[in-house]
């Protein structure tokens, strides 16, 4: 059973009294993602974006916008910064997860020594949602839920290989992406009144998220070991 109310609601419990180092997390990786989407902000800068911004003038920014390329390596650089950090974020959550104790920055930058796992899974996964995407956009984006698990599982469990994690992922997920979607979608009032807020909320709002999908993860993890549908020697190599 998906209970998405109870994982958000036990997110708050556990991030009570321990909202320090997620937020300072969610700082760190905010910062360092902005640096390395530098290259587009000066594009979108040249092009005229924030000027449209500023004057007021919402279509042509979004226009501007649109138009907007990307070079195929500053994509690439980016997914591969974002999926690191994603696995060093991850790790932290974990860490609260399963204790009560307080957690330290460290166990954040702990989880960078998975820098490799990360980079060979988000090109993995990549690779499979692009190539589900030939068939159609709808069964890339079912798949993509499907693998959603995938740096949870590599960040729990050190000697699953990537494609093996992949393979447990789609296991775990089975009858469960359309929930997952549902619990992601459950966020989105909170995205539009972070974007109000210049990004400001997204300090609170990204551990909150980070905690309940974690949540998540270990519903999902427990129902498809106590379903038989994945056993414990599974997760070891």
């Amino acid at each position: 059973m998906f209970e998405r109310k109870k994982y958000k609601s036990f997110a708050k419990t556990q991030l009570s009294g321990r909202w320090g180092i997620p937020i300072l997390v969610t700082v760190f990786v905010i910062i360092i993602t902005r640096i390395f989407s530098l290259p587009d902000i000066l594009q979108l800068s040249n092009n005229g974006y924030f000027s449209a911004i500023l004057a007021g003038n919402f279509y042509d920014a979004f226009r501007i916008s649109s138009e907007s390329e990307t070079s195929l390596v500053t994509t690439i650089i980016q997914l591969i910064v974002g999926a690191i950090l994603e696995m060093a974020s991850i790790n932290v959550y974990l860490k609260m997860s399963r204790s009560p104790e307080p957690v330290s920055f460290a166990e954040f930058l702990e989880g960078f020594n998975n820098w490799a796992r990360a980079v060979l899974a988000i090109l993995w996964q990549v690779l499979w949602i692009f190539l589900w995407m030939f068939l159609f956009i709808i069964p890339g984006i079912v798949k993509a839920f499907a693998y959603s698990q995938m740096f949870y599982i590599l960040a729990e469990f050190k000697d699953v290989s990537v494609t093996k994690a992949m393979r447990i992922s789609i296991e775990i997920t089975k009858g469960r992406k359309w929930d997952l979607f549902v619990m992601y979608l459950s966020f989105l009032g909170w995205d539009i009144l972070s974007l109000l807020t210049c990004g400001i909320l997204e300090l609170w709002l990204a551990p909150y998220k980070n905690m309940t999908y974690t949540n998540a993860y270990h519903a999902l993890m427990k129902e498809a070991l106590e379903s038989g549908r994945i056993r414990p020697e599974d997760l070891t190599e």
